[in-house]
């Protein structure tokens, strides 16, 4: 079957003129199709598979095959894998350097990621570990975050620390409870996120017919998109921790007249602070959406990072 062509509206996902030989990124790279090649996670904890151990020997072996590039934090999920790559050191001293235009330079990130997919793609297939001789193992390409300064690279330490109990609470979590109408969930969704930093309401969010917005409502700007789809009718699915706040009259309303789901996926029993909390909700809007719209995107930020785990093929427009 061949790959669906990529989508318009998606990005591009690397920075234009940026020298990728210098610096840290975050990396992502997906499984060809979401495949769970690499293991499972039980109890919040991935257990890796003779495939997952393949990705990991071979992540850990990078430095061997490239001396300026160092390995930081990482970690085998099921269908993906996160890690933190730094050249020239991991302590943000690197001076940032713009590209020459047609110039690649051996030894730059995307040399390393594409060295790192084929080796584990060889290691696999040698040992006879995927379904067929030739099945693809990677997605064609890679995300990247550029890790700017020491706050960024704590949060994506985390990030990437907690991933598999984020994971664990965001997938496997049992029956999420429900409050409004159950039918929206039946609609096709537009998941819309938006990172802190911008209070207005976005004037190209175009809303389909029979769309439902799905969102934790947690940013300034996916709240004024809450309080306007509250007002204009547009159906609303709010994903949030059960009983976190009393509902105010609008939402009891909303509820009523069928135009507003509350869903809570998560066990009352999770203990977790609001940051983690926050990653969890919008995991979820990742993972159920039908398309993906984005209102406001800090670089580097959270959101950046939760972004990296959507599916390749998804439609994810950015305004």
């Amino acid at each position: 079957m061949r790959m669906k062509e990529a989508l318009p509206n998606r990005a591009s996902i690397r920075k234009k003129g940026w020298d990728y030989t210098a610096g840290l990124y975050f990396v992502t790279i997906n499984t060809k199709g979401g495949q769970a090649l690499f293991g499972t996670i039980v109890n919040g904890r991935m257990v890796l598979s003779d495939a997952g151990r393949v990705a990991e020997a071979c992540w850990q072996e990078i430095p061997a095959h490239f001396p300026k590039a160092q390995i930081d934090e990482f970690v085998i999920m099921p269908d993906h894998m996160h890690g933190i790559v730094g050249f020239d050191g991991l302590d943000m001293s690197s001076p940032y350097k713009p590209a020459q235009f047609g110039k690649p330079i051996a030894g730059a990130l995307g040399t390393v990621a594409g060295a790192y997919k084929a080796a584990v793609s060889r290691g696999i297939h040698r040992r006879g570990l995927a379904c067929q001789a030739r099945t693809a193992i990677w997605h064609r390409n890679y995300w990247d975050v550029i890790v700017r300064d020491e706050k960024a690279l704590a949060n994506i330490r985390n990030y990437i620390r907690y991933n598999p109990q984020n994971y664990d609470a965001v997938m496997n979590v049992g029956k999420p409870r429900f409050a409004g109408n159950r039918a929206l969930m039946d609609m096709p969704m537009i998941g819309f996120l938006a990172s802190r930093g911008k209070d207005v309401i976005p004037s190209r969010l175009v809303v389909k017919q029979g769309e439902a917005i799905l969102s934790g409502f947690l940013s300034p700007m996916e709240r004024l998109i809450f309080q306007d789809s509250l007002k204009n009718g547009t159906p609303l699915i709010w994903v949030k921790p059960w009983g976190v706040q009393e509902p105010t009259a609008s939402v009891r309303c909303a509820i009523e007249e069928g135009r507003l789901l509350i869903v809570s996926p998560f066990d009352d029993k999770i203990e977790a602070p609001s940051a983690r909390r926050a990653v969890w909700c919008n995991q979820y809007v990742l993972a159920h959406s039908n398309r993906l719209v984005i209102g406001h995107l800090n670089r580097g930020g959270m959101l950046d990072c939760i972004l990296s785990e959507a599916n390749p093929e998804m439609e994810i427009k950015y305004l």
